[in-house]
């Protein structure tokens, strides 16, 4: 499938929307590293420092679209400005607030705050990039650069310098993520915000009708396949994330070989962000989101019949690394390409919000099948409700004519 040449996009604006995408994407790592540390120098309890991690998606999971809506009616470029700000000084805040409820708080702000800068980014990548996939295959790069970056320098910093220096890196972290949104020219990622528009404060409280606006895009064919490939795609995630490095501990692996199995995945994501544009020339982008998410849960899903061969391990891993790689920034295009300018925000914190939501139910309901059937069984279990839910995506494309076909309004197509 042949795409047209690509629109030109200025070297700032591409400077500005790869960087915050890179810091943005890569800070929940940065802050799961030093703040699950500075909580065990306090030696909190193990179920609070739980409790503390996780409540960094909480205000995200809820406010995803009306972050995306008030970028679409504010400007993207100021609302990630003052998102910006906010990220920059609320890792100076953890040392002076060493009790639990303030963490909690700050967590919840502090995560607010970085999500808005990668839904700004994603937004950008889809109204001033056209959602080409050349730019948001670099894009997708970037971020997976920043997140295996962020977490390194940070550990150096904690390992070497202590609890100030490592928060004060934090923040200067943020601060480059703040740059990228100031280098942004207004006149090109403002654009449709009225100039000289002036800002009420009930311009910025969550109103219904942009939730209602972001639930009716669920009727949008290609829409409705992303969440499919959304929810799957996490969904596998949550299955890393929780009980993969616990599994391979159980059966003897060491921390070094597990650290080498995560790496593999990061280096292999950062390559398959630059396959998706000479990949969606030889397969419809809709059939091969379906393909390639499919593959990010069975690589993980299989973990249980490789245990015994690291090799394997490292072949499935990298395997789901690339895949993941290309099929993220393959569901931002769709997204982008599926909705007009001045809903790109609104379309992308939609994503956002089944992504947490995902994120937070995956692990619980895994949890819950590990206490029944033991962990290695629950692999099983839960890389097949997954694979149904994207039997489900296969059954959805065959269904809509919209999906899976050229056309000239085809949303999944680079143009």
């Amino acid at each position: 499938m042949a795409a047209a040449p690509r629109e030109t996009v200025s070297l700032r604006v591409q400077a500005g929307v790869y960087g915050s995408a890179m810091i943005s994407f890569s800070m929940v790592w940065v802050a799961g590293v030093t703040v699950a540390l500075w909580l065990l120098e306090m030696k909190t309890p193990a179920y609070l420092i739980g409790i503390v991690i996780g409540s960094r998606h909480a205000l995200t999971l809820v406010l995803s679209i009306h972050g995306g809506a008030l970028m679409d009616r504010l400007g993207t470029r100021r609302v990630m400005v003052c998102f910006g700000i906010i990220a920059v000084i609320a890792p100076l805040m953890f040392p002076l607030s060493p009790w639990i409820p303030g963490l909690i708080v700050l967590q919840m702000v502090a995560g607010l705050a970085d999500s808005m800068g990668w839904i700004g980014a994603q937004a950008l990548a889809g109204s001033v990039m056209k959602a080409n996939p050349v730019y948001i295959g670099r894009m997708s790069f970037a971020a997976r650069v920043g997140g295996f970056a962020g977490p390194w320098m940070i550990g150096l910093v904690w390992d070497h310098l202590g609890i100030w220096p490592s928060f004060i890196a934090m923040s200067l972290w943020s601060a480059i993520g703040l740059i990228s949104a100031l280098l942004l020219p207004a006149a090109e990622t403002d654009v449709v915000r009225r100039p000289g528009a002036r800002v009420r404060v009930r311009d910025l409280m969550p109103r219904l009708t942009d939730y209602v606006a972001a639930g009716r895009l669920v009727v949008l064919p290609a829409i409705g396949l992303v969440l499919f490939a959304t929810t799957a795609r996490i969904g596998g995630t949550g299955i890393q994330s929780s009980f993969y490095v616990v599994y391979l501990k159980s059966i003897g692996i060491d921390g070094s070989a597990i650290g080498a199995l995560i790496g593999v995945a990061n280096f292999c994501a950062s390559v398959g962000s630059f396959a998706i544009a000479p990949l969606v020339r030889r397969v419809h982008p809709h059939w091969l989101v379906v393909i390639i998410v499919t593959m990010t849960v069975f690589a993980i899903a299989v973990t249980p019949f490789l245990s015994g061969i690291y090799a394997l391990l490292l072949v499935a891993i990298g395997l789901r690394g690339l895949c993941l790689g290309i099929s993220q920034p393959l569901e931002i295009a769709i997204t982008s390409r599926a909705l007009g300018t001045d809903m790109q925000g609104t379309g992308v914190g939609l994503r956002t919000t089944a992504n947490r939501l995902a994120s937070t139910v995956v692990p619980m309901i895994m949890g819950g099948i590990a206490d029944l059937v033991g962990i290695e069984n629950s692999f099983l279990a839960m890389g097949a409700i997954l694979l149904a839910v994207m039997a489900a995506a296969v059954w959805y494309v065959r269904r809509n004519s919209a999906l899976g076909r050229d056309g000239p309004d085809d949303p999944g197509v680079a143009r």
